[in-house]
This record gives C-alpha cells, sequence and structure tokens, in this order.
C-alpha cells in the first residue's frame, strides 16, 4: 500500500513539474516576441545609462498617444524619442547624442541593432548587437564594419593611389544611421566636419558619400 500511495505521490509531482515546465516555455516564447518598445524599456543600462526605466516607460506612453516632447536624463539634459515602431527607435540621449535601434530576425533568433552616435562636432558611432534578454553579441557575426578605405575609389584613367587618400586623413571617423524597411546599416564618413575647406576639396574626388551594408 505504502509503494502505492508513492507512486501516486511521484506521478502527481511529475504532472506538476512538466506543466511547469511547459508554461515556463510560454512564457520563454512569449518574451521573445515583445515588440522593441517593450525591449527599450526592459534594458538594463548598457546602451541607456542615463534613462531610467520610469523615464523610458513615460517616453513610450507619451509616443503611443502621438506625444514626442522632451524627458530628463540622469544629468538632467533633455531627451526625446524622434521615431518609434515596433522594430525600429531612435532617440537623442542629450544633446549631442543620438541611438538607435533595430529589433531583427537573424535566422531563428531575434537580435537587437544598437547604433551610438556622438556629435562633437563630426559625427562618430559606435555598433553593438544583442540577443533580446540584451546580452551582448559579437558583431563581426552580424556586421562587416568599413574601413575608410572603403569610402576611397579612384577614377578610372587617374593615377592617384588609394595610400596617398589615406595618408591625407589624420581622423577616420565614420557614422551608422539604420535603414529598417531594407535591413541595412547606412556608413557615411565625417571627414568634411572636422578637416579644413582646401584639405577636404582635394580629396573629395576620390571619396564616396556612403556605403550600404547589410545585416549578414
Amino acid at each position: 500500500r505504502n509503494k502505492s500511495v508513492n507512486h501516486t505521490y511521484i506521478m502527481k509531482n511529475f504532472k506538476s513539474i512538466i506543466l511547469l515546465l511547459t508554461l515556463l516555455a510560454v512564457f520563454a516564447l512569449t518574451a521573445e516576441a515583445s515588440t522593441l518598445k517593450e525591449l527599450f524599456i526592459e534594458e538594463s543600462g548598457q546602451v541607456f545609462p542615463l534613462l531610467n526605466r520610469k523615464v523610458k516607460m513615460d517616453m513610450i506612453d507619451f509616443c503611443n498617444e502621438g506625444v514626442y516632447k522632451d524627458f530628463p536624463n540622469a544629468l538632467g539634459d533633455g531627451c526625446r524619442i524622434n521615431k518609434v515602431s515596433d522594430n525600429h527607435l531612435s532617440i537623442n540621449t542629450s544633446k549631442n547624442h543620438t541611438v538607435e535601434l533595430l529589433l531583427t530576425q537573424h535566422k531563428k533568433d531575434s537580435i537587437i541593432v544598437a547604433i551610438t552616435t556622438v556629435n562633437l562636432p563630426a559625427k562618430d558611432s559606435r555598433i553593438e548587437f544583442f540577443n533580446t534578454r540584451w546580452e551582448k553579441l559579437d558583431t563581426k557575426k552580424f556586421f562587416k564594419e568599413p574601413s575608410m578605405k572603403n569610402f576611397i575609389k579612384i577614377p578610372k584613367g587617374d593615377k592617384t593611389k588609394k595610400e596617398t587618400v589615406l595618408n591625407s586623413i589624420d581622423f577616420p571617423i565614420i557614422c551608422y544611421s539604420i535603414n529598417p524597411a531594407k535591413n541595412v546599416i547606412n556608413a557615411r564618413h565625417s571627414l568634411k566636419s572636422y578637416m579644413s575647406k582646401d584639405d577636404y576639396e582635394k580629396i573629395a574626388p576620390y571619396l564616396v558619400d556612403s556605403l550600404a551594408i547589410p545585416i549578414k
């Protein structure tokens, strides 16, 4: 009889464990299906160190009502969402900082692209990739970052060498922006922002203004 009771007890617990695991699996799937608005609110400070959860919630609530206004960041500076949808967000986190997010699909997984741009005064960007739990991923697996050499194109018949143009560039500054419709990253050089007019005009004929780079 004791064996029978123990067996019944074990079976009940086994069923409870199976039910719990099923609920956890459903919860995990639901979490993976979060919109970018929800993921923005849940971000823990890696990308938005100056924005706390309450401020982010308020920003999204107002945007949902069609109101785009300034909110104070942790330093008291104004920050404002410029664009927001279920998969794309652009926000000025301070006077000279902009962050763009893209929620996109990579094979079977959803990933977040985060581009942080500083404008002082030349625009310089950093690109990062995260999963939907905001765990950082290896950028090289998703995106091939361009070098300044990629922006140089010598016209046919011109004897100028790429190395000559490169040697004229002291700071190879590049900024990024997201094209959510095409799932590509637009890369632009910021040379004109800091070079003298004469120096820039010497190399301008050999420069491509922008590059469209697909996310792998």
